[in-house]
């Protein structure tokens, strides 16, 4: 079974959601770290609906394993290759803040390393065997996450 990456901040949200819950101590941020995690939230989330707009536009394929039929390479792909799953891991940060447990970070490292491991290496293998050369320039001059 595949977990695509939507899965994975699921999971992530609820895993955070339970160490704040099943923590024994009360929230130790601030309100103001609240604050700013629901703000990293609604950042997160609208990037990643603004990118999901910008495949339909150029009509090519969000699903991490489909087969694209254009590169992405302008707008926010033009800093980082891989821009929504760096908006998910905003996303992320930012529920880990809201939850006001410090604990609750340590599953954005977890989110990252799990995506590049499942998804990014596989989609950067199929960007390369799709788009050749084209994607071996843009991979070298754009960061994978920033």
């Amino acid at each position: 079974m595949k977990i695509y990456p939507p899965l994975m901040v699921l999971a992530g949200i609820l895993g955070q959601l339970a160490l704040a819950y099943l923590a024994p101590v009360r929230p130790i941020m601030s309100p103001l770290w609240q604050y700013a995690g629901i703000a990293l939230m609604a950042l997160g989330l609208a990037t990643i609906l603004y990118m999901a707009a910008s495949f339909r536009k150029h009509e090519t394929t969000i699903i991490p394993d489909g087969q694209p039929s254009q590169l992405m390479d302008t707008g926010l792909f033009a800093y980082s290759r891989n821009p929504i799953y760096l908006a998910m891991a905003i996303l992320l940060t930012g529920s880990a803040l809201a939850s006001g447990h410090v604990g609750a970070l340590a599953i954005v490292p977890i989110f990252v390393i799990g995506v590049q491991l499942v998804w990014i290496h596989k989609e950067e293998e199929n960007l390369e065997a799709e788009f050749g050369q084209i994607y071996r320039n843009y991979k070298a001059k754009t960061r994978r996450w920033l």
